[in-house]
């Protein structure tokens, strides 16, 4: 927090700098959370750095493939030798959870690239059309929608009704002369707070790459929703 403040402060009072790149920091940022906010994803995607975000599919693609073929060895067999006092019937139903919950996360590709179903799906797109995913993927609505799923539960049907936070830039902040952090803060509908009073500030980073500023796809770009309370689901 403390981080945050005075990161906020610097940017307030910073003074633009000049620039010969195409496009400057602020530029760069403001279109970036514009496209965010109208969930335009892949003109929100041509903005990130491209090159940074193909290391990081290759790399996603490459760890899916050696999970891919892992299974639960527990056998019901297995499980009553744990547990002698457990019935057949209540062995051979925790079996077929464990078998469910390891299909469901044999391969993550869905719940970090909206719309995707797998890695070789995800391996057949262009970067930017990946990309565009990803970035679909921090949408709350989606989170919500794959929490359910997630919990073996249909995704409610008012989706469209999850509050969709609206994100603004505040300022930015040089670190060196190709790297800037970009501050940006969280509006809910719902939420009364000024935005001078402060509130949910995170930071984006920016950097020069040929000659063009470009948004850094780091994890913590777009905040994550909360978790979901799908009990009631679970209970039916």
């Amino acid at each position: 927090m403390w981080f945050r403040t005075c990161l906020l402060s610097v940017a307030i009072v910073a003074a633009p700098r000049p620039s010969s790149a195409q496009n400057t920091p602020s530029e760069t940022a403001s279109r970036f959370l514009e496209a965010w906010n109208a969930r335009r994803w892949s003109q929100a995607a041509a903005l990130l750095d491209l090159d940074q975000f193909d290391r990081f599919r290759q790399d996603f693609i490459a760890r899916s493939r050696q999970a891919g073929g892992r299974r639960p060895t527990m056998t019901v067999e297995e499980l009553r030798r744990m547990d002698p006092d457990m019935p057949r019937e209540a062995a051979e139903y925790q079996v077929r959870r464990m078998e469910e919950e390891a299909r469901r996360y044999a391969d993550p590709t869905p719940f970090e690239f909206a719309r995707v179903s797998s890695a070789s799906a995800l391996r057949a797109l262009s970067t930017a059309e990946a990309a565009a995913r990803w970035l679909e993927s921090r949408d709350p609505q989606w989170q919500v929608r794959m929490q359910f799923e997630q919990a073996g539960c249909p995704p409610p049907d008012d989706l469209d009704g999850v509050p969709l936070p609206s994100r603004r830039l505040v300022g930015v902040v040089e670190d060196r002369r190709e790297t800037v952090y970009a501050v940006y803060q969280e509006e809910r509908a719902a939420d009364d707070t000024p935005a001078w009073a402060g509130g949910d500030v995170f930071v984006m980073q920016l950097r020069l790459v040929r000659g063009r500023w470009t948004v850094q796809p780091r994890a913590d770009l777009v905040p994550e929703v909360g978790q979901v309370d799908v009990s009631s689901c679970r209970s039916r």
